[in-house]
């Protein structure tokens, strides 16, 4: 069942997953393409695809989450210089633990605790480290 705007994406289970291409593999930093939008992440299991090829990805916040409620009216992920932090601006769903924003991450239920206020609110959340893992 698709789940969000870019058309790319299934709910399985709990997880949020998507089709991507592999952009670039450098170690343990991929980049993927999930339609329009490239993301830069960290892998720590490998990567048994190529560059050019499709695959399966899992996408997950990694650490604490900074969540703050934002006025400018905008979907975007924005990575901060060559690193793994990321500011993803979109709207917050507390019930379903999810920023929906390009694509939709899934926010753990226990990070969103002190949030319940920003439910349906634009926000933009401030992350560490955007995990893969592929299929």
């Amino acid at each position: 069942m698709e789940c969000c705007v870019c058309g790319r994406c299934y709910e399985d289970d709990i997880y949020m997953k998507y089709n991507c291409e592999i952009i670039n593999i450098d170690e343990d930093e991929v980049t993927i393409r999930i339609g329009d939008v490239c993301i830069t992440g960290f892998v720590n299991c490998g990567v048994e695809k190529k560059i050019g090829q499709e695959a399966i990805v899992e996408i997950l916040l990694y650490d604490d989450l900074e969540i703050m409620q934002c006025d400018e009216k905008k979907l975007s992920i924005e990575r901060k210089a060559q690193t793994f932090e990321y500011s993803l601006f979109g709207t917050l769903d507390i019930t379903k633990g999810i920023l929906k924003s390009v694509i939709n991450f899934e926010i753990d239920k226990e990070e969103l605790y002190n949030y319940g206020y920003l439910d349906g609110k634009q926000v933009k959340v401030d992350v560490l480290r955007i995990d893969f893992v592929f299929e």
